[in-house]
């Protein structure tokens, strides 16, 4: 049995109509701004992955994403940014869940996935991992961690969301993605412990996966004319 495909959670549509800045039926209009108000700045696109999952409405961000490859690769210079992941899913529930021979979770009769976010405990992010421009960022569970999702087909998932980042220099980037549990977690899924489960500690959550800041458009910063 494979993992539940994680990018397939839906949205409700006023929801996602929401996040996404969309006008929704019943809503009131927003206000005209002062013609002295500056102009605001517009939306970032969401990050949508090629079977339509909305990392943005789903994790609740407003910022742009960068996730995993090949979906959303690029963002603007002097803008913060927020690293996503594939989720963590499991069995159902306990009394589906098989596991490893030797394995026991958390308590009797916890969820496999209760049991995964009760052992998560921070998730450190890496930029640029082994050049002289390395950054590292660690974030407790309360920080990042996103619970309580499901995929289409009914399969819990939690995935860790970063907090947004300061902008990056113009240029290729590279962001890598651990977690630490305070112990070994199995998914239930089924009882192959190199494939369903992880061990206690650190352990890398993602590729080193490349991204690029590009140059902000001139038309985002219209230069005032004098006068």
């Amino acid at each position: 049995m494979n993992r539940p495909r994680l990018l397939a959670a839906a949205v409700p549509p006023l929801l996602a109509a929401a996040l996404c800045g969309a006008a929704v039926s019943g809503a009131p209009a927003a206000a005209a701004a002062p013609d002295s108000a500056p102009a605001a700045r517009p939306p970032v696109p969401h990050c949508v992955a090629s079977d339509g999952f909305d990392f943005n409405a789903v994790y609740h961000v407003r910022e742009r994403i960068i996730a995993p490859p090949p979906t959303c690769r690029v963002t603007l210079a002097k803008e913060r940014w927020v690293r996503a992941t594939f989720g963590w899913g499991t069995a159902k529930d306990a009394k589906s869940a098989v596991y490893p021979t030797g394995y026991q979770p958390l308590r009797p009769g916890i969820a496999p996935i209760d049991d995964f976010d009760a052992k998560f405990v921070s998730a450190t992010y890496v930029h640029d991992i082994g050049t002289p421009q390395e950054q590292t960022f660690t974030f407790k569970k309360k920080q990042v961690l996103r619970t309580g999702l499901l995929s289409s087909d009914g399969f819990p998932y939690s995935a860790p969301v970063s907090p947004p980042f300061k902008a990056l220099s113009v240029g290729t980037h590279t962001s890598t993605v651990f977690i630490t549990l305070s112990a070994e977690h199995c998914d239930g899924i089924e009882p192959d412990r190199d494939a369903d489960c992880l061990p206690a500690g650190t352990t890398r959550f993602s590729g080193d996966d490349a991204f690029e800041v590009q140059p902000r458009p001139r038309d985002q910063h219209p230069r005032r004319l004098p006068g």
